[in-house]
């Protein structure tokens, strides 16, 4: 659940964190208002998600009434421990603060976000749920379209100094720090003996495996999957704790491994699906930059996908902390990385 989640009526609850005070929301959102409840969204692993129910002063209590925002602050479950190596709700932050209002694409409106002087960062945001719920549903194309913006926008502008290596090295950080042989065996039980992802992940390490064919870096999202769109606003991308610079594949091959085990993923449909995307970014370059190809996409989304696929095996490895639906979920994505590694690569010759 998340940003786009429909809101649903609840009973109040003012017990934390202990900031989200009718004084504190009032000062945020620049008027006088009244906390009524606080929804629990997600306590994810990276960052915990709510959803504050507050109305006008002078409104009274009735919740038709009412209005929403999204508070989202740090875990506070055993992932905390994660958020803290990836410093995913820093970088949110970050982003908030100085790129969004630069992006070609539409973000939730930010209404603010914790002073760099305090310990814990914290964000406040548009609710997009009540928008989203009277906007026509994204589809594959659509999304691989304002993927296709996203990257084309910002296509050679060194927007940030975090590219991937810096992604990477957090990732191996993790890594480092799990049991070797807990990673074998989830390795083991959900792919194939045979798998093509086996040997580049059993070696303990994440390392991009031979050179990219990309022509310049792009600001990548980092997480682009169907959690983190809304059709709000004809489109609208949300969490932005992994942002970075690097090769258009990457975000691209996240979102065929993350967002099509259940839309039918045929070769034919990939295909379909890679080169709308291409023709996308293509159209709106024009001359202005060298054409990406597909051939060289697949290339570069097959040599990403040893990457891409640590990100299950991430959320996997914490399990416990996982709702039952969760845990389904990343294995059916781990599980895919390695489908799609098979289906592309008959189209790399």
């Amino acid at each position: 659940m998340g940003l786009d989640q429909k809101p649903n009526r609840v009973e109040p609850v003012f017990t934390h964190p202990a900031r989200l005070t009718d004084e504190f929301l009032s000062t945020q959102l620049g008027r006088p208002v009244t906390l009524t409840a606080v929804e629990s969204l997600t306590d994810g692993h990276m960052a915990q998600v709510l959803r504050l129910w507050f109305t006008a002063e002078g409104e009274g209590q009735d919740p038709v009434q009412a209005e929403t925002v999204i508070y989202k602050g740090a875990a506070l479950s055993k992932t905390r421990d994660i958020a803290a190596r990836f410093k995913s709700l820093e970088r949110e932050a970050a982003f908030y603060r100085a790129l969004a209002p630069k992006l070609p694409i539409a973000t939730p409106h930010c209404w603010s976000v914790a002073p760099s002087s305090e310990v814990e960062p914290w964000i406040l945001l548009e609710d997009l749920a009540p928008k989203a719920v009277l906007a026509p549903p994204l589809t594959m194309d659509s999304a691989l379209t304002l993927l296709a913006s996203l990257h084309h926008e910002t296509r050679g502008d060194a927007l940030v100094r975090i590219d991937l290596s810096n992604n990477i090295n957090d990732l191996n950080g993790f890594i480092q720090s799990q049991d070797p042989i807990m990673i074998e065996q989830l390795l083991s039980v959900t792919l194939p003996e045979n798998a093509s992802l086996l040997p580049p992940m059993l070696s303990g390490r994440a390392t991009i495996q031979s050179d990219l064919h990309y022509p310049g870096p792009v600001l990548c999202h980092g997480d682009f999957r169907w959690d983190n769109l809304s059709a709000a606003k004809t489109g609208c991308l949300f969490d932005w704790g992994d942002y970075c610079m690097g090769p258009p594949a990457y975000d691209l091959g996240y979102f065929l491994a993350t967002s099509t085990p259940d839309r039918d993923p045929t070769e034919v449909n990939l295909i379909t699906w890679i080169d709308h995307y291409l023709d996308a970014v293509n159209a709106a370059a024009g001359d202005a930059h060298p054409t990406l190809t597909r051939a060289g996409l697949i290339q570069d989304v097959l040599c990403l996908l040893p990457i891409i696929a640590w990100t299950p095996v991430m959320m996997l490895l914490t399990a416990a902390e996982l709702p039952g639906t969760k845990h389904t979920y990343w294995k059916a994505v781990l599980t895919h990385c390695e489908t799609l590694s098979v289906q592309l690569s008959r189209f790399s010759d």
